[in-house]
């Protein structure tokens, strides 16, 4: 008896915590419900023939642009997958999520193609994580991929002169 009033307050601040992190998530899915659906077509339907990949890796996640902690939970961008992803010919990434929508990153709508110690979901130092910057209507991301040999991050950085 003298341990079940502790624990119960563990089990009551562990629920809080719980609580306050589900509403600090709907939050943050109500502020940037203002983001479009991003296109989820593959290149094929664009009209594109695959120049590199497929390729695989980890999708680590999305976030706002130089702010590594802000996720984007709108639209399935924020959660982590397992991903193998394609470059077009045009310079359209194509990365396919395992059980979540696929996520394209037309040409027209990347910045910039660079590397990152790390993001929100996922720090490895050094350069490890691949990210790509571009626009999805008007808010400027930071997409974070972690690729499974280094050759595969080597060469896709590499077409950043494309970008």
């Amino acid at each position: 008896m003298d341990r079940l009033v502790p624990v119960l307050l563990l089990v009551l601040v562990f629920l809080l915590l719980l609580g306050l992190m589900v509403i600090g998530w709907r939050g943050r899915r109500r502020s940037q419900q203002h983001l479009p659906a991003p296109d989820s077509r593959d290149l094929a339907a664009l009209g594109e023939q695959r120049a590199a990949g497929p390729f695989d890796g980890v999708y680590v996640d999305t976030v706002l642009a130089e702010q590594p902690l802000e996720r984007v939970v709108a639209h399935g961008l924020g959660q982590r997958a397992t991903a193998s992803v394609e470059v077009g010919e045009q310079g359209t990434w194509h990365i396919r999520r395992q059980g979540l929508a696929p996520l394209t990153v037309p040409s027209s709508a990347l910045a910039e193609i660079t590397t990152s110690p790390g993001m929100a979901g996922k720090f490895v130092g050094g350069d490890g994580l691949l990210v790509l910057r571009w626009r999805l209507g008007d808010q400027l991301l930071d997409t974070g991929l972690r690729l499974a040999r280094r050759a595969d991050h080597d060469l896709l950085l590499s077409r950043k002169e494309h970008a």
